[in-house]
This record gives structure tokens, sequence and C-alpha cells, in this order.
């Protein structure tokens, strides 16, 4: 028997947490909990953990980067394996570094089906919880992430919600096949 997972949802829109949440809640061994504010959601973490945090990018008073580094940083919060997937419209260079700073485990461009969503949330739940995140501004990932992103090449002629996936090695298009 599998031990019930809970998964929390913090979005800007209600009408979306539960639709998220009515996608989560018809599967087997997973609790589901929607906070309408980041307020309620510590106020949880202080009482019981929560294993999947889904929660928007931008919530109507701070970014999910800063909800997730103040709760790290609290040792009253129950977050030792709570796992984040963040969900945004775009994706720019500083967000890339906030994410890699605050531990955020995926991120899901939107729109996106609820389906994915749940495909997403159930791989995350169904994953062995086998490290403790450390804390990213003790250690050199922050500069690692910065000099990472600093290699990637802006892309030229995307729109603004595609992500471009080889870098600076584009491969060469070749006329003779076009």
């Amino acid at each position: 028997m599998q031990s019930l997972k809970v998964v929390g949802i913090v979005a800007q829109n209600i009408a979306l947490s539960s639709i998220w949440g009515m996608m989560l809640g018809d599967c087997a061994n997973v609790r589901v909990r929607i906070f309408e504010t980041h307020k309620a959601l510590q106020v949880y973490l202080r009482i019981a953990p929560i294993h999947l945090l889904l929660c928007d990018y931008q919530l109507d008073d701070m970014s999910c980067p800063q909800l997730v580094s103040s709760l790290k940083s609290n040792p009253a919060m129950h977050t030792e394996n709570m796992q984040i997937i963040a969900l945004t419209r775009n994706i720019d260079r500083d967000m890339q570094r906030e994410i890699g700073i605050t531990g955020i485990d995926e991120v899901i461009v939107k729109p996106a089906s609820p389906a994915y969503v749940r495909e997403r949330a159930l791989a995350r739940l169904a994953l062995p919880v086998k490290f403790k995140r450390i804390p990213a501004r003790q250690n050199s990932l922050a500069k690692r992430v910065d000099a990472y992103i600093e290699t990637i090449e802006t892309a030229q002629d995307l729109p603004s919600n595609v992500v471009q996936l080889f870098g600076h090695k584009q491969p060469t298009l070749r006329p003779e096949l076009v």
C-alpha cells in the first residue's frame, strides 16, 4: 500500500486552482489542499508537510521563488521533502536564475492542459525523495547558474513563450535541403 501524498496548490486564479484540484483529486493516494493565499500555505506547513507544491510563478504580492525561499528559510515549516512545480506564461534569464537559486524542481509554460499538469504532478510524486536540498545561498550554485545562463545566446525572431533548446549550438540550415 502506497502512502498518501499531499499536493498543495497556490494560484492567482481561484478557478485555475479548482481545475487543478479536481484533476488531481481523482488520483488514488493523492490528497489535494487548495490555498487561496501564500499565508494560508505557510500556516498549513507549520502543521503538516506537503509532498508537492503546484504554484503560479507570479502570485498577488510575491513571486514563486520568493515564496519558496521564505518557506525553506523558516525551520518551523515542513519543507524537507517538498517538490515544487511552477507555472508561468514565459521564461527569461532572470527567471531562470531565480528558479535555479531557489530550487524549483520544474517549470511548466502556460497555457498547459490540466491533463498535462496532472501527468507532470503524478510523475513528480512517483519520484523517490533521495536528496535533501542545500540552500543555494550557502554554496556556489548561484554562481554556477549565473555562469550557465550567460552561455546561452538569446533567441532571435522567436515569440516570448518559446525557450531555446540548443543554446548557441543551433543546427545549421542547409539551403539545398529546404
